[in-house]
């Protein structure tokens, strides 16, 4: 019998650090393969060899897109296939480079200098996200979707180069103006003279603000997860395209290319040390730190717990949120109590992760003081009758000694604190309230 033979490969494209492969029997897939390449300043005479980076970098991806997805993002990711490589669907890239900022650094100084900081101090922090995008240019040549040639950028004096990826500067507008990345707007020159049409780039249907979310949201996941294991993720930059279905999806390689990571000390992890002329195994090192980090990227299973006294009680409205199960539950505190302990140890067994429970509760509350008084979970009492009869609060406020019951009035208030409490765990629970908070201030 013949051997099979493997489907053979063709280069679709090749960038500076990653090489994509695809095989004729399946045109829509691509394999996305890591180079060893590290870059700077746009400028291949400052390319460097840097072995075991690629290994590292589709760890890292791999790693990245697997949360991302898990958290509900739409990714063209589909799975790792090799050390360095990584199957995805082929998009139709967006020619924008998006950029969200946490911390005020980089190239974000040099067009608000007002915000720069003494080297001793850790960097601003923007308690909003900020949202930046930057038209993807090469050699200077601005081009359409369709690859017409729309205008062509001027030398950057600093580089001898033609300069690339302009600064959009008001990305709601209709007509894109474009800016110097690295100049203040207001200085002579920022402006580049140059305008794009929104529809120029963005493919029918897709629009800034839904690029802007998803872009936001992404942010947030990677902000909870690498918070979780100590570190500060300052910024970072990622492309979107359109998949063969018409959807928006998050697309290329998020790795350590791909933002700036500094640890509780404020001590970098990311590119940024090459970009600083640090040397080499100092970068390898970190690299190879930040793949292994990833690997512990994680969604805990825990539980949100919804407890009722009885069938009359309101049933409150839980968002469907990865790794959060809602357990609901109706044992009366006054008239079952050991039927409570029993249930909530084996609730407690089932979630090794931990939980919240809320407990809603009408006149006299029992349950909530019991069951705080049992457990190290966070018990949040929702007192609903608590409106019509204030005297009923006093039962969920007076609390002896070793009895942490939490107590609120509104229901969609207890539930915001619970998630907020499992977000500590929950990359995918901290996104949602946390974009849900940053939204307060538009």
């Amino acid at each position: 019998m013949a051997k099979k033979q493997a489907p053979q490969r063709e280069i679709f494209a090749e960038g500076k650090t990653k090489t994509i492969f695809r095989i004729r029997e399946d045109l829509s897939v691509g394999f996305f393969m890591s180079k060893d390449d590290i870059t700077k300043d746009d400028d291949p005479a400052k390319t460097r060899i840097l072995e075991g980076k690629g290994a590292w970098a589709n760890t890292t991806t791999c790693n990245v897109f697997e949360l991302i997805r898990r958290c509900g993002l739409p990714v063209s990711y589909l799975g790792k296939t090799m050390d360095r490589e990584f199957s995805s669907e082929l998009c139709e890239m967006i020619l924008l480079e998006v950029v969200i900022r946490r911390n005020k650094v980089g190239s974000y100084l040099e067009r608000f200098p007002n915000f720069k900081h003494p080297k001793d101090l850790p960097p601003l922090r923007s308690h909003q996200l900020v949202f930046e995008l930057f038209l993807k240019t090469n050699k200077g040549k601005v081009k359409n979707r369709f690859g017409d040639l729309v205008a062509e950028l001027p030398i950057d004096p600093k580089k001898n180069l033609p300069l690339d990826d302009p600064f959009i500067i008001d990305p709601a507008a209709k007509i894109w103006e474009l800016y110097w990345p690295k100049k203040p707007s207001w200085e002579k020159g920022a402006n580049l003279g140059i305008t794009v049409e929104d529809y120029e780039i963005l493919p029918p249907g897709v629009t800034v603000a839904k690029i802007e979310e998803i872009s936001r949201k992404c942010f947030l996941v990677l902000e909870s997860a690498w918070a979780s294991l100590g570190y500060r993720l300052i910024d970072f930059k990622i492309e979107l395209g359109i998949n063969r279905k018409g959807q928006l999806v998050i697309s290329d390689v998020i790795d350590n290319d791909s933002w700036r990571l500094r640890d509780a000390n404020w001590n970098e992890l990311s590119k940024q040390l090459f970009r600083d002329n640090d040397v080499m195994e100092k970068i390898a090192y970190n690299y190879a730190k930040v793949a292994e980090l990833t690997n512990h990227f994680n969604i805990s299973n825990q539980a949100l717990v919804v407890w009722r006294g009885s069938n009359n009680d309101p049933i409150l409205e839980v968002p469907e949120i990865p790794g959060i199960d809602v357990v609901n539950v109706i044992v009366s505190g006054h008239k079952s109590p050991n039927s409570a302990m029993e249930e909530l140890e084996k609730i407690i067994n089932n979630y090794p992760g931990g939980g919240v429970v809320i407990a809603e509760v009408g006149m006299s509350n029992g349950l909530g003081p019991t069951l705080s008084a049992r457990t190290n979970w966070p018990l949040i009492s929702y007192a609903i009758s608590g409106k019509s009869f204030p005297e009923d609060i006093w039962s969920s406020v007076r609390m002896p000694s070793e009895v942490p019951n939490l107590t609120v009035m509104d229901g969609t208030n207890a539930v915001s604190a619970a998630l907020n409490i499992l977000a500590r765990k929950n990359p995918a629970a901290y996104m949602y309230r946390q974009y849900a908070i940053e939204k307060l201030d538009k």
